[in-house]
């Protein structure tokens, strides 16, 4: 009989986290692991050494990030630790350790004016803080450890925290009429999907 699979999650009381940590009782062949940023500050480089040398996974997976896209541009230095600097350290982290590597993006690393569905080909321009936060985490992980698997993902919603689904099903409830911006398009990812994924 074989070991169960090990697996480190990373953000773990964020959407996509919680959404892992529901997948728990039904994957009993997999030791999960979760840690939110109190208990592994991922942006403190020596902190996740530390933590990797006293652990041993197979997979991590990235769930760790900075997630407030307007409050980026105000705060781009706590951005750019959090979704560039700190994805670089797990990298380093995880190829010294042998552990494949999946981090969280987001289709924010593009410029938004396709007219299609975006490929992994398609050419980077963030346009704001958020999207070149998260794209330097994109380079420092494939820079750090080249078999890094990227995954990106947009409009992520759950029942947990905070997104577009629960604010709009709020609003419905307190107004009569909304306003909405009706010259964004994108596909909404439902985070129990994407772990389940």
């Amino acid at each position: 009989m074989s070991e169960n699979i090990s697996i480190l999650i990373t953000g773990a009381n964020g959407q996509l986290g919680m959404e892992f940590r529901a997948l728990e009782m039904k994957n009993p062949y997999i030791d999960f692991t979760f840690v939110s940023r109190e208990e592994l500050p991922v942006e403190n480089k020596e902190a996740v050494a530390v933590f990797f040398d006293a652990h041993a996974f197979d997979y991590c997976i990235n769930c760790a990030a900075y997630t407030a896209v307007d409050k980026a541009e105000s705060e781009t230095a706590e951005a750019h630790k959090i979704n560039g600097e700190a994805v670089g350290f797990l990298a380093t982290a995880c190829k010294k350790h042998l552990v494949k590597f999946i981090h969280i993006s987001t289709d924010y690393v593009f410029d938004g004016n396709g007219k299609m569905p975006y490929t992994e080909t398609d050419p980077l321009a963030p346009v704001n803080a958020y999207g070149a936060s998260k794209l330097a985490g994109e380079k420092a992980a494939l820079q750090n450890h080249h078999e890094t698997m990227i995954l990106r993902t947009s409009w992520v919603y759950s029942i947990y925290g905070k997104n577009f689904v629960k604010t709009m099903m709020r609003l419905m409830h307190e107004k009569k009429e909304l306003n909405v911006v009706s010259d964004q398009f994108g596909c909404p990812t439902y985070a129990a999907d994407l772990a389940e994924a």
